[in-house]
């Protein structure tokens, strides 16, 4: 149960996190209605947790599972950058769209830089060494540690 509640939290439920921490942000400091943040969230974590979930498979390797999962979990595993992306647009897209300019020009950027931030890192990064044969030299090695 540890492997699964690391893999899980790494592959989906962080993303949720800061997800609803940048929708909240972006509701105070944009004046944006709550509903159309709250539409965006929504298709934010569905593509969280189908590509997470199912992308947990590239790591399926290890435990002996049949080698289709393999695939299955490099595929939805490669297409775990686009919540990323998705919230990088979302943080762009709300300010854009704000009514109000906020005083706390360091939420904002904070707001803006976050999308950015997790997409270089956890996206572009993460997706450098997600596919099964990349996965299979990289595991738990001093490159995925970096």
């Amino acid at each position: 149960y540890w492997w699964w509640v690391v893999h899980l939290w790494v592959e989906g439920v962080w993303e949720l996190i800061m997800a609803a921490m940048l929708a909240f942000v972006l509701i105070k400091v944009t004046g944006v209605d709550r509903e159309v943040i709250e539409k965006w969230l929504y298709v934010i974590i569905t593509l969280a947790l189908v590509t997470g979930i199912i992308g947990t498979g590239h790591h399926y390797f290890w435990i002996g599972t049949p080698e289709y999962w393999q695939w299955w979990g490099s595929i939805f595993s490669a297409l775990e950058p686009i919540p990323f992306f998705a919230m990088t647009v979302f943080a762009f897209n709300m300010v854009n769209r704000r009514r109000r300019e906020h005083p706390n020009k360091a939420a904002v950027l904070w707001a803006l830089g976050t999308g950015v931030m997790a997409f270089l890192g956890a996206g572009v990064w993460g997706f450098l060494h997600t596919l099964a044969p990349v996965n299979y030299f990289t595991h738990g090695s001093q490159i995925t540690a970096a």
